[in-house]
């Protein structure tokens, strides 16, 4: 009903149609997730911190990709691990000052070599869209880690350096599970 209506008013065709479904699915989807989530860090008094865990987390997902999983739970599952380990877990462990600023070097080295890992959903990114990407991870971890070192240790940005550490490794192993399957 929608597709015909879409069809005849503005003319799309049967792949625009799918591409709207789609987005729509996808947003949906990714919404009822952070939804999930947040009632699960809102029970555990750890709403702030989610809250920086996800712009973290979007912002440099977003211009990397990473691990992209076929089914709802196990996307779920998943994310809910990588939020629980950088928010709950990985926070408690304390290091020198100077490994935080080594560890997100590693981090700009793995986001350049390995970023963008897209959902094979989408197009294969072209020569620019990958240098773009790259640059543009370069330029988050680089600002985070002058954030770090500029503003005192707390929990949220230790929180986010966790992400990022997070964020990084689950897309060195998307790009390996991704050319286990190209080959």
């Amino acid at each position: 009903m929608i597709q015909n209506y879409l069809q005849a008013s503005f003319g799309y065709t049967d792949f625009q149609i799918e591409q709207i479904r789609y987005t729509v699915v996808s947003l949906l989807s990714e919404i009822s997730k952070l939804f999930i989530m947040g009632i699960f860090f809102t029970m555990t008094h750890q709403f702030p911190q989610y809250l920086t865990a996800i712009i973290v987390l979007l912002a440099l997902r977003t211009c990397t990709g990473g691990l992209h999983f076929k089914h709802y739970s196990s996307c779920l599952l998943v994310s809910f691990v990588i939020f629980y380990l950088g928010i709950c877990q990985l926070p408690s462990i304390t290091l020198p000052r100077p490994a935080y600023f080594i560890f997100l070097l590693v981090c700009v080295i793995a986001n350049y070599l390995f970023a963008p890992v897209v959902s094979s959903y989408r197009p294969i990114p072209n020569g620019i869209q990958v240098r773009k990407s790259r640059r543009q991870a370069f330029t988050m971890i680089t600002v985070y880690a002058m954030i770090m070192f500029i503003v005192p240790f707390n929990q949220y940005t230790v929180t986010g350096f966790w992400i990022i550490q997070l964020q990084s490794l689950q897309l060195i192993a998307a790009k390996i599970l991704k050319r286990r399957s190209v080959s």
